[in-house]
């Protein structure tokens, strides 16, 4: 939903994809789009990020690897542009159904809270991102972040990040 930050955590990936990391010692291409309804805030909103390792590629997503989904209208509105191989990131306390997919859920709004600011969230999902799909180097997305943050803003939004690393990590190594 617009105003929760997916569209800077997109940003903020595919600067670190194109900049900061290599892929078998090659560095990585990436694009960023993104799409919003008209109003800014509580609308519906997308951000899809390429990554590829070769010099040319489709820069549109058809089906994603990973579908990272915040709140119960964008599961609704993405969860049918999955295939079985997509790996989906959800909050959990955001979205009551489950896809029968690999699925991996953290309260991401909740830790927000916790942490003093809502709008933290998009970073937790992003660190979890990070974390499950090892698709960038995690420093280089720590780099990107404190690239494009608000000034003020960047303490708490690699404080979140941090937060989702290490919330992902103990999703995917648990029993």
């Amino acid at each position: 939903m617009g105003g929760q930050g997916i569209i800077f955590a997109g940003i903020a990936l595919a600067r670190a994809a194109a900049l900061y990391s290599l892929w078998e010692g090659k560095p990585l291409n990436a694009i960023q789009t993104q799409s919003y309804g008209p109003a800014a805030r509580g609308e519906s909103s997308k951000c899809d990020v390429v990554i590829c390792d070769q010099g040319s590629f489709y820069p549109f997503l058809e089906r994603p690897d990973f579908l990272v989904l915040m709140s119960k209208p964008a599961y609704e509105k993405f969860i049918g542009s999955t295939y079985p191989g997509t790996v989906v990131i959800l909050d959990e306390d955001a979205i009551a159904d489950r896809p029968e997919l690999t699925c991996y859920e953290l309260p991401a709004m909740h830790l927000a809270e916790e942490m003093g600011k809502r709008s933290a969230a998009n970073m937790i999902m992003l660190g979890a991102l990070v974390a499950i799909s090892s698709a960038v180097d995690k420093d280089g997305v720590s780099k990107a972040i404190a690239d494009i943050s608000p000034m003020g803003s960047e303490g708490l939004n690699e404080k979140a990040f941090r937060e989702g690393l290490l919330r992902g990590h103990r999703l995917l190594y648990q029993d």
